[in-house]
């Protein structure tokens, strides 16, 4: 039973859950007064600061390992699979969306390579380099990510360089900031009306099948009006709770 979320969880997700702080800022009065038997953190959303505090008021902390590509979310979802005793079902979640990763990444292949700008934040400016899952993500889908050649996760950025870069596709993650690119009005997507923005949820809080929708939407995005009739839909698994790792093992 989950018992207390992150307010960065989707509204939906926090009905009936106790609200316990930020992924940097855990609230650990909150969470030792749940008595929960297991608390769930990451290298890639928590501090080590944060974590050492949780072990040393007495609770069991599991720590997930960073997440560069496909390969190390599944390694995380299976590692968590095995904690709960559903490594069965883990390995077929993973065969599975491995399965459709390999007929979206051939469908995409057949399109042209689209150039994306992948935002994550305005203030600073802030965008996925070429060490970040997101990067293979947008290479998946039959895009190339701008600054791909940055071997880095996540990197701060110009507005100079992205213009210089001049990307076919701009992909924002909502933010909070509403920010509107119209004014680069001599950008490639800005003229051809090629700007999106998406829910974070789906980008930021990586599952094997999380990842795989996500590909499958940044596709549909940058590949837009050519294969707005093909039948890709198919690819989508839509299942319970079980195969929903956000629900099955996060805290």
């Amino acid at each position: 039973e989950i018992i207390g979320v992150t307010i960065h969880e989707r509204e939906e997700r926090k009905k009936g859950k106790e609200i316990i702080g930020t992924l940097l800022q855990p609230n650990t009065e909150k969470i030792l007064s749940l008595k929960p038997d297991l608390v769930i953190a990451s290298k890639e959303g928590n501090t080590r600061q944060s974590v050492e505090k949780l072990k040393s008021v007495g609770l069991k902390v599991v720590v997930t390992g960073e997440i560069f590509n496909f390969k190390s979310i599944c390694d995380n979802f299976l590692y968590l699979a095995r904690i709960f005793n559903k490594e069965k079902t883990g390995k077929e979640i993973v065969k599975r969306e491995k399965e459709r990763l390999e007929r979206l990444k051939k469908f995409f292949s057949k399109y042209r390579t689209k150039k994306v700008f992948f935002c994550l934040g305005i203030k600073p400016l802030f965008t996925a380099g070429g060490k970040s899952y997101i990067d293979e993500m947008i290479r998946f889908a039959g895009g190339k990510n701008i600054f791909g050649d940055i071997k880095r996760k996540y990197i701060p950025v110009s507005f100079e360089e992205v213009i210089k870069r001049d990307p076919d596709v701009i992909i924002q993650v909502k933010m909070g900031s509403d920010f509107l690119w119209n004014k680069f009005e001599n950008l490639k997507a800005v003229k051809n009306n090629r700007v999106f923005k998406v829910e974070p949820t789906l980008f930021c809080s990586p599952t094997p099948k999380s990842f795989v929708d996500a590909v499958e939407k940044i596709g549909r995005l940058i590949h837009g009006e050519k294969i707005k009739d093909e039948k890709i839909s198919y690819f989508n698994f839509t299942g319970d709770f079980k195969y929903n790792c956000r629900y099955l093992f996060r805290l």
